[in-house]
């Protein structure tokens, strides 16, 4: 009667064939994607952070100055050219410049400049004299030059005005957002039985336990990376502003023995862009907050990628951006927009050799217009995905830890077990905020 090699329990894919006894010898035993988790440690290392709740939050602060204006909404009002006070000019759209989105008196004194609806003819430069509503302000020129409003006008903050002996005005402020997320509580097994523990004719290593050990510790952290990338949480985020804070909808789970208890999972990358995320499909205008680029690789070009990346790099401190990229999205940019040529943009982009990085990983630069991304190809961008590129801010990401990595040996020692089980864990989630800085472009 044969023994059954089994590393745990139901575990069909890690039975050990009889048939491998007495082969592979060390030299033979070889490795395949030995650098899988180039994601995962990017994240460990731009910030790491120990937390005291599974169910963190992250508060985040917009810079309401990077981008204030307001719409005219209505019919055509002249703002005269003598610096007399116009009649009531209705507004809408106020955006980053008061706290409840309506007019109120901190926007005396603001300055404009009035552009057309297209944002192709600049008008003048106006401030506003009085509030006369929570919808109506009054203007003055700061020219000898008429203004006539027109529906849909762009007024762009550029400043503010003070009269000599006037009081300061009245402040806006703006408040923090609050998003959070879950850690994610991973549990790897390792065993073998004692028959096996013993054995002596298995090659490959001189010790079958500490190979799978080996073997296990890799697993895991691939497992944690793919969390990382892709799982998604009942808990939510709230970067839609409306989830809830509250564990109340986790998931539960049965183990072998009847116990039952809550799953808690993180919120990966993508699933976060694909769910709270403004995605753009290939044609028609690109918003400026756009987060996912999706089109067909056959339609990209140096047109599109060049609109893209502009948007992308428009939302960054830095000029150098690390692009977490699948082996398809490589390929297809190399077919589509890269240049052969060593300088210029002549309707092409520019992909230097590949080369190591501070972290170890090879990387391809690709040079845009705007800045410069450091593609890294992702074993764990394959399959589905092998069209994607990740493009994270690392000012707004990083793993938050609630327990750290943990590896328990010989945990199943009662009833005379004839054998050996590890286990490893780990209790750990994304942190991610800023959700207009992260992005991906996806080619189909």
């Amino acid at each position: 009667m044969s023994l059954s090699k089994i590393l745990f329990e139901g575990g069909a894919s890690n039975v050990l064939f009889t048939d491998r006894r007495e082969f592979y010898p060390e030299s033979e035993v070889y490795e395949y994607w030995s650098n899988l988790t180039q994601f995962l440690t990017f994240v460990e290392k731009v910030g790491k952070m120990s937390t005291p709740d599974p169910l963190y939050k992250n508060f985040e602060d917009t810079p309401t100055f990077q981008n204030q204006y307001m719409y005219c909404n209505g019919s055509a009002v002249t703002i005269a050219s003598n610096g007399d006070e116009s009649n009531a000019v209705t507004i809408d759209n106020i955006t980053n410049i008061t706290q409840g989105a309506t007019a109120d008196d901190s926007m005396i004194g603001l300055l404009f400049e009035v552009w057309n609806s297209t944002s192709t003819t600049k008008k003048g430069q106006v401030f506003i004299s009085d509030v006369a509503s929570t919808t109506t302000v009054k203007f003055k020129t700061t020219k000898a030059t008429a203004i006539t409003t027109a529906d849909n006008d762009i007024f762009r903050v550029i400043g503010t005005v003070r009269g000599e002996k006037s009081v300061a005005g009245e402040s806006y402020y703006n408040e923090l957002s609050v998003v959070w997320n879950s850690t994610h509580y991973f549990s790897l097994p390792v065993e073998v039985t004692g028959k096996l523990y013993k054995e002596t004719k298995l090659r490959g290593k001189s010790d079958e336990l500490g190979r799978l050990r080996e073997k296990k510790f890799k697993e895991m952290k691939y497992q944690v990376q793919n969390a990382i990338l892709k799982s998604s949480s009942s808990v939510g985020t709230n970067f839609s502003g409306s989830d809830t804070f509250t564990e109340a909808n986790l998931r539960t789970i049965t183990d072998q023995d009847s116990n039952t208890s809550s799953v808690r999972t993180t919120y990966g990358y993508i699933p976060i862009l694909e769910d709270y995320g403004i995605t753009w499909s290939g044609a028609g205008a690109m918003n400026a907050n756009t987060n996912t680029f999706k089109l067909a690789a056959a339609a990209l070009d140096f047109d599109k990628f060049t609109d893209i990346t502009r948007i992308i790099f428009d939302k960054r401190e830095s000029d150098v951006i690390p692009g977490f990229c699948g082996y398809k999205f490589l390929g297809d940019i190399s077919k589509k927009v890269v240049d052969g040529a060593k300088f210029g943009f002549k309707g092409q982009v520019q992909m230097g050799d590949m080369a190591v990085n501070a972290l170890g990983f090879n990387v391809r630069e690709l040079f845009t217009p705007f800045g410069r991304i450091q593609l890294v190809p992702t074993k764990a961008l394959d399959n589905e995905y092998g069209g994607y590129c990740l493009l994270p801010n690392d000012q707004a990401i990083g793993i938050m830890e609630y327990e750290g990595w943990e590896y328990k040996t010989n945990i199943k020692t009662d009833n005379d077990y004839n054998g050996v089980k590890d286990v490893i864990n780990y209790d750990a989630g994304l942190r991610m905020n800023l959700l207009p800085t992260h992005h991906i472009i996806q080619l189909q």
